[in-house]
């Protein structure tokens, strides 16, 4: 937030507030996206009661649905990677007293209730995000910020003098043009089937070794993907699933694998997760890792700002516990329902898992919903977002 504010202050907007005027409409800052990234800078402009100065510069708030905060959060079914502590931290102490108010509602009771367990399962996060979104751009919109719903920001262009010019498209089909002096663009993520076919492992394509088998963990862990999923195995008496990929969506897919209701019928090494590089867990300290035996990290793994163990790169709550485990680490004893493949250390092993198995689901990462950007003379801007392979 403070690095936006810093380039907020150093332009010298002419835009004034949105709508001001004939001509297109001018704004200081768009933010294209009102899910949990644009909502973010958000909340923590919140924190600092920086609202009013954002909005005071000019903000317009897109998104292309009627409701703010929580994007597609909801159609999960698997816990956060951010305990209920974390959520609740965007209205703790809130110098704004109607976001501090939010600590009595009913969506911030229901991620209260999940204090202190392996995150809170994001199909009920939505009220806690759409109320507090409510009540910050609420604050935005009483300080002279716009905020557009069910408006899609088709693409935008960059202009000779400085700034941005976004097509936009409302509700009822009527096309819009809006002047931007910054762009922050937050339209999420997404799982490319095309891409994870075309993923090179162990000397070959996955779509060459997994063929129809093959399908994107994203499709699994949304609610209903489970169903899905055993009716797709209902014909196959002990099924063998392989996992590729080393990600957060990766293991909380196996997560999902081992407790599913009605249990699948799962035998000894019936899930094989196949990564590529080392899975660490995260450790709030040094002596917290010591103290569960763990000792594969050197000084290079320790964050000097807060001391955490692999800090970045290590996973958290039920990954994290799925992977202790795994890992038999601290006495923990390994789910002997799965296995953990090295495909740069075995690659035969990794290929015959792939080969071998009824489903192979990629976990391979997502990519950004990239938004349409062009130059001034209407060529398009090359995004990584768009280009082929792993960018």
């Amino acid at each position: 937030a403070d690095a936006m504010f810093d380039a907020l202050a150093r332009v010298e907007s002419t835009a004034g507030r949105p709508g001001a005027g004939t001509g297109p409409d001018r704004t200081g800052t768009a933010i294209i996206g009102g899910g949990p990234g644009g909502m973010a800078v958000m909340i923590a402009a919140a924190r600092e009661g920086r609202i009013e100065q954002l909005a005071e510069r000019g903000l317009t708030i897109i998104d292309r649905s009627a409701t703010l905060g929580d994007g597609r959060l909801g159609e999960y079914a698997i816990t956060s990677d951010s305990t209920a502590e974390t959520f609740l931290t965007a209205i703790a102490e809130s110098p704004y007293p109607e976001i501090a108010a939010l600590a009595d509602a009913p969506g911030s009771r229901i991620i209260q209730g999940y204090k202190g367990a392996l995150g809170v399962p994001l199909a009920l996060t939505p009220p806690f995000l759409r109320e507090l979104a409510e009540r910050i751009t609420g604050i935005a919109e009483r300080a002279g910020g716009r905020i557009l719903r069910g408006v899609e920001a088709e693409h935008a262009r960059r202009l000779g003098g400085g700034g941005w010019s976004v097509a936009l498209r409302l509700p009822d089909g009527e096309r819009r043009e809006l002047v931007a002096d910054n762009l922050l663009i937050a339209t999420g993520g997404r799982q490319c089937i095309d891409t994870s076919r075309a993923e090179k492992i162990v000397g070959q394509t996955l779509g060459a070794l997994a063929g129809e088998r093959l399908i994107l963990s994203g499709d699994v862990i949304r609610t209903g993907g489970m169903a899905a999923l055993a009716r797709r195995l209902a014909d196959v008496r002990a099924p063998r699933i392989a996992v590729v990929g080393g990600s957060t969506s990766a293991l909380s897919t196996v997560a999902l694998l081992l407790k599913a209701q009605p249990a699948l019928p799962l035998g000894a090494d019936a899930i094989r997760l196949i990564h590529r590089r080392p899975l660490r867990p995260f450790f709030p300290s040094v002596e917290a890792a010591h103290d569960e035996g763990f000792t594969d990290f050197t000084d290079a793994d320790i964050c000097p700002i807060s001391g955490f163990v692999y800090r970045l790169a290590g996973f958290r709550l039920e990954a994290r516990e799925l992977l202790l485990r795994m890992l038999a680490v601290g006495g923990r004893v390994p789910d002997p329902r799965v296995a953990m493949i090295d495909a740069v250390r075995d690659e035969a092993a990794a290929r015959t898992a792939i080969i071998d198995a009824d489903l192979v689901i990629a976990a391979l990462g997502y990519r950004p919903n990239g938004m349409v950007l062009q130059e001034a003379d209407g060529t398009r801007i090359a995004l990584a977002a768009d280009a082929p392979g792993r960018p």
